[in-house]
């Protein structure tokens, strides 16, 4: 369930631990058991019930991040605050956050100051190729620390500027009132729907 409001900063800043009302505003059935694929339709669709809002806010768990539907909420008005999900180095080299982004030259630093340069856009996985040189990787004091290959090879979301925007916005508060907004409908559907369960959440 997504937790949506109109009024999203004032009940995060007032440091009140509900939104106010606690109703469902839309609702969909899916065979689609992945939830990365439903923020945008249902951000639209809640949009639409409470009458296409100035402020909307659309929070949200981790499961539904989604780095396309992300940058279009954004392109629609609509504010998300969902974690990123970040995928995570099985090798145990350097981090992917350690790398930063210049976008004035479409390019990544590395840790250790050399730059990687665009090599490849993947349009249906929304993804660009960063790619160091063999003599750069060669050269760096922590090779074994960044790549097992000649040279280190990074990816970034097209939507990457989006996702980081969006998880800044899911702060520990905005998790909170996710938390007390969902928790309460959705443990109260499984109440009544399974007849008096042992547990309400």
């Amino acid at each position: 369930m997504i937790c949506v409001s109109s009024r999203f900063k004032r009940v995060c800043n007032a440091g009140l631990s509900s939104a106010e009302h606690v109703l469902i505003a839309t609702h969909a059935v899916t065979l689609d058991a992945a939830d990365h694929r439903c923020p945008l339709p249902m951000a639209e669709a809640a949009s639409e019930a409470l009458g296409e809002p100035t402020t909307l806010n659309i929070v949200a768990d981790t499961g539904y991040s989604n780095g396309e539907h992300a940058s279009r909420c954004e392109e629609i008005g609509i504010v998300t605050h969902v974690p990123a999900k970040r995928s995570v180095n099985a090798f145990g080299l350097f981090d992917r956050s350690l790398f930063i982004y210049h976008s004035d030259s479409d390019t990544l630093l590395c840790p250790e100051g050399k730059t990687l340069t665009r090599k490849q856009l993947n349009r249906s996985l929304r993804a660009i190729r960063y790619e160091a040189t063999a003599k750069d990787c060669s050269a760096g004091p922590s090779r074994s620390l960044c790549t097992k290959s000649a040279w280190r090879v990074v990816t970034r979301s097209i939507d990457d500027d989006a996702l980081n925007r969006r998880n800044a916005r899911a702060t520990p508060a905005a998790m909170r009132l996710r938390r007390t907004t969902v928790e309460h409908p959705f443990g109260t559907l499984k109440y009544r729907i399974f007849g008096h369960p042992r547990l309400l959440l």
